[in-house]
């Protein structure tokens, strides 16, 4: 259970891409993905041999909870690869690891304040720690939410830069229709 919210909270998804180009052929053609156009959705970012940190911009959109791509290429046997996990920024983990760090502070010491205390008037205070740790989850999980389909996205740029032949997008699975074979 401890892995699972600690997997809500901060994702961590390991990832690598095969590389049908020689290391500087695959450093210009990620480069040349990641270019920032004003009125249409990007991948942008920082693309070096030695580091590349890419994400999905849309234009008037933000969201703290986005995961980048954060990796470098490396020669292996068979080629280059470019190797990395899919991960948030360090400030949205370092907010999100202070928030919670103070929940659990909040509920202690509440806790504790109304185990020791000899009035009954404060046992809420316990429960507002509890409100407020919900409450972050909460906003956690709706960002991430928003942020669903952007590692999809994102691993579809890369592979289309990195690859000679054209894949299709398999992160949309249709249902079929109700009473269709």
């Amino acid at each position: 259970m401890i892995r699972r919210l600690l997997n809500i909270l901060y994702g961590n998804t390991p990832a690598a891409f095969e590389s049908s180009f020689g290391l500087e052929e695959s450093v210009r053609r990620l480069q040349a993905a990641a270019k920032r156009s004003p009125t249409s959705q990007q991948a942008v970012g920082r693309v070096r041999e030695d580091k590349v940190v890419l994400q999905r911009s849309i234009p008037f959109v933000s969201n703290s909870f986005k995961p980048f791509f954060i990796g470098r290429f490396k020669h292996t046997r068979s080629g280059v690869r470019l190797q990395g996990r899919f991960t948030m920024n360090w400030f949205v983990k370092a907010f999100v690891t202070f928030w919670f760090g103070f929940c659990a502070f909040w509920i202690a010491m509440a806790t504790y304040a109304v185990v020791t205390s000899d009035s009954s008037e404060q046992w809420w205070l316990p429960l507002a720690g509890v409100a407020i740790f919900a409450a972050g989850l909460g906003v956690v999980k709706v960002g991430t939410f928003f942020a669903r389909s952007d590692i999809a996205w994102l691993t579809a740029v890369i592979e289309a830069a990195l690859s000679t032949e054209v894949r299709p997008n398999n992160s949309f699975k249709p249902k079929p229709l109700r009473g269709s074979a």
